[in-house]
């Protein structure tokens, strides 16, 4: 299970995003570290993050439009996925760190893959940061660019902060 350190998790919030990767050990890695993508990919509409639906499908669109601008298939959005996005996202509310739950449950509740990866934030951030805050790091960005990775689905819950400026903690998982 891999986790965010206390000292580097002060580290990414003082950057405005928390994050967290991993990945089944027979995921395939497919990108190169030293080839940092920028997202080029904005939402068409500013996304309210009180619309946690509305938000985790923004991110989905990121996510997609960042894997066609590398030659990569989009991810096919799964439902059984999403529900277990939400179910993880949900059970990190609260929590200092982001911590990812073993990944064989997702692959038995929701059959179809031989590997299994997360992606994990914590924001008040637009989507767009999100994404490229998945780029800039190797162990995201190999996931969200993996060829060998094909469905995939986020939800996030709210986990704090103001009225008007909620947190937001996501998971985005992945099977393939």
């Amino acid at each position: 299970m891999h986790h965010v350190p206390a000292r580097l998790a002060g580290l990414l919030v003082a950057a405005a995003t928390l994050l967290a990767g991993c990945t089944g050990s027979a995921a395939p890695r497919d990108a190169d570290p030293a080839a940092a993508p920028r997202a080029t990919w904005t939402p068409s509409a500013t996304i309210d993050l009180t619309d946690t639906g509305r938000y985790a499908a923004a991110l989905e669109d990121g996510v997609n439009a960042t894997r066609a601008q590398l030659d990569v298939a989009p991810l096919q959005h799964d439902d059984c996925l999403a529900a277990v996005a939400r179910d993880r996202a949900a059970a990190l509310v609260g929590e200092p760190e982001l911590v990812h739950a073993p990944l064989p449950p997702v692959q038995r509740r929701c059959p179809g893959g031989t590997v299994a990866a997360e992606n994990l934030s914590r924001t008040a951030r637009p989507p767009q940061d999100v994404v490229q805050a998945w780029l800039d790091s190797p162990t995201h960005r190999d996931n969200l660019v993996s060829a060998g990775l094909l469905r995939g689905a986020i939800g996030c819950v709210r986990d704090g902060g103001a009225d008007d400026a909620p947190v937001l903690v996501c998971s985005h998982v992945f099977t393939g």
